[in-house]
């Protein structure tokens, strides 16, 4: 069998907790979510885009996945 290695976002979410995604996790943010950063990203910029993927999985929490995609898919 392949030794595969997942995002550990998506191996603690999906395959430990069972969730559907980040946002409907109690422990949002957890330290998990805190340390995962794009390495070409500043201090500055990391943080924000902390805020904005937060944000994000909140509205998706709120609306449903359904919407959150299509409200997505409108603004591109």
């Amino acid at each position: 069998m392949m030794n595969v290695e997942y995002c550990p976002l998506y191996n603690c979410c999906v395959n430990t907790k069972h969730l559907e995604h980040c946002g409907v996790c109690n422990e949002l943010p957890c330290d998990t979510f805190l340390a995962l950063r794009d390495p070409a990203l500043s201090d500055e910029e990391a943080k924000k885009a902390l805020v904005l993927r937060q944000n994000d999985l909140t509205k998706r929490k709120e609306v449903g996945t359904e919407k959150w995609l299509k409200d997505k898919e409108e603004t591109v």
